[in-house]
């Protein structure tokens, strides 16, 4: 490899999810708990409008991603709290966790929660339709290309200099965005490349 390219995403402050589909179909969706064990929590995440319950193909896939607040929604989530006397969530981040934990899934569905999905744990491919992703930025287009919602503020920088150009950019604009970002997410673009070296969530 005598150049190496990135893949330079937004690091979304909500709750990572895991979403499984057989032959299209969206079957179970978990939380990451503690990594290897996570909670089910599929009947909250149907009530997730950006979560399809059906792909554009007829593909089996586990993809992981994250589910998120908008401010807006926490801003009149917390004033109907404070009106029924209930203690108003502290951020975006645990608004989303909490609602997804509830047992009541019509709560989750008022609570209006987001979806954005940015990688793929699994995929088998049964058609010549589909061609398997090669960088993390092909992985991104499939992933839209599916149903999935993703988030367009993605960015391939070819240096260092350029991944600093961008963080500085967004420093100055982040809070415009709807939903809380808390970094970049800097990955190898080319996959085989990134599944050699491996990963760390710091």
């Amino acid at each position: 490899y005598s150049k190496i390219d990135y893949s330079v995403e937004h690091k979304i402050d909500g709750l990572k999810i895991i979403l499984e589909y057989k032959n299209g179909v969206f079957i179970r969706g978990a939380t990451r708990g503690d990594g290897i064990v996570g909670e089910d929590i599929t009947h909250n995440l149907k009530t997730i409008e950006s979560v399809p319950l059906k792909l554009n193909k007829k593909i089996d896939i586990i993809v992981v991603g994250e589910a998120w607040l908008q401010h807006s929604e926490l801003s009149r989530i917390n004033k109907e709290r404070e009106k029924n006397s209930e203690q108003v969530f502290a951020n975006t981040r645990n608004a989303a966790a909490g609602t997804l934990r509830q047992l009541d899934p019509k709560i989750a569905a008022e609570r209006r929660l987001s979806s954005f999905i940015y990688d793929i744990e699994l995929l088998e491919i049964k058609s010549e339709e589909i061609d398997e992703p090669k960088t993390q930025i092909d992985e991104l287009k499939l992933l839209k290309k599916l149903g999935f919602s993703t988030n367009p503020n993605f960015k391939r920088c070819e240096s260092i200099d350029s991944i600093e150009k961008y963080y500085k950019k967004w420093i100055k604009k982040r809070e415009k965005e709807e939903y809380e970002m808390d970094g970049l997410a800097v990955k190898v673009n080319d996959l085989l490349l990134q599944r050699a070296l491996g990963h760390t969530g710091k």
